[in-house]
């Protein structure tokens, strides 16, 4: 199993290239990575934008553009939709975010999902690693669902659980998150995590293990955190508390995020905007490992 980035890093180095559309290479940070990643044979570029500005950028950069595919799209939607397009026929293995706000990539994923396999759900996974836990966890779905309901979540459950077996989870601890409330009813999310974890017990084929607790206060209390019992995946209730796990574990816990966004075997690699170089390397090398294992 992959427990480390460092791991995701002496993976991708032994693996060959795979072909990869960046979408708006158009700042130096993300031509910096394209060019790094090249050298390091994480990636085969196709380069999805304006091309003046591609070859601006380029020459800032001081990359050689000779051998690699410069496509010209104006309109960032259909660039989205062209990138989809060409991961869909298998001509690239992943998708790659550059200068671009993420919703063009949400829209045409949700379209090709639709068309390729009306069964999934398009989910934003976010890999993170933090001191104290020797092993990387799964935030689900900081992205693209609003607020799932009850079939929806069990659609991103197995498309989650997909991508962590390539990664070497055999049956993925899942936490549902949720909280108790004192007074008043049960929240929705609670009464949907049992549900969930009720339907698991019942079929020893499902392929992960829901957690009986649905937080880390209800699993842990004031006592040290146990790895071995330590959830590989949190399914978040919302959006709203996805966003807010990730940035608390970004910030309060100085903790290392790679995202990405999976539908219909579809993979995109969605850097956040403040994401440095090094970030953006071990977003190809993440993005190379799970194209390969695809």
């Amino acid at each position: 199993m992959i427990r480390s980035f460092q791991d995701i890093l002496s993976k991708a180095e032994s693996l060959p290239s795979q072909r990869a559309a960046i979408l708006f290479p158009h700042d130096q940070a993300v031509m910096r990575a394209v060019k790094e990643g090249l050298r390091r044979n994480y990636i085969d570029p196709v380069l999805v934008g304006l091309k003046p500005s591609i070859q601006a950028v380029a020459r800032e950069v001081k990359l050689d553009l000779k051998g690699i595919e410069v496509i010209h799209i104006e309109d960032k939607q259909k660039g989205a939709d062209f990138c989809m397009d060409q991961a869909t026929k298998g001509k690239v293995g992943l998708v790659i975010k550059g200068n671009i706000l993420t919703t063009y990539l949400y829209r045409s994923l949700i379209k090709a999902t639709k068309i390729l396999n009306p069964d999934h759900v398009p989910c934003t996974l976010v890999f993170s690693q933090v001191s104290g836990i020797n092993k990387i966890f799964v935030i689900t779905d900081p992205g693209v669902n609003i607020r799932p309901d009850l079939e929806t979540k069990l659609k991103m459950l197995t498309n989650a659980v997909s991508i962590m077996k390539k990664l070497g989870y055999v049956k993925p601890r899942v936490m549902l998150l949720s909280c108790k409330r004192e007074i008043s009813t049960e929240l929705v999310s609670s009464k949907e995590g049992k549900r969930i974890r009720d339907m698991s017990l019942k079929d020893e084929n499902y392929e992960y293990l829901i957690d009986e607790n649905q937080n880390l206060i209800q699993a842990f209390g004031n006592q040290p955190v146990r790895e071995d019992e330590f959830p590989d995946l949190f399914l978040v209730p919302n959006i709203d508390a996805g966003n807010i796990l990730v940035k608390s574990v970004d910030q309060l816990f100085l903790g290392l995020r790679q995202a990405v966004t999976v539908g219909a075997g579809i993979i995109i690699l969605t850097p956040s905007r403040s994401d440095g170089y090094e970030e953006r390397i071990l977003n190809m090398a993440f993005g190379a490992v799970l194209a390969y294992s695809a």
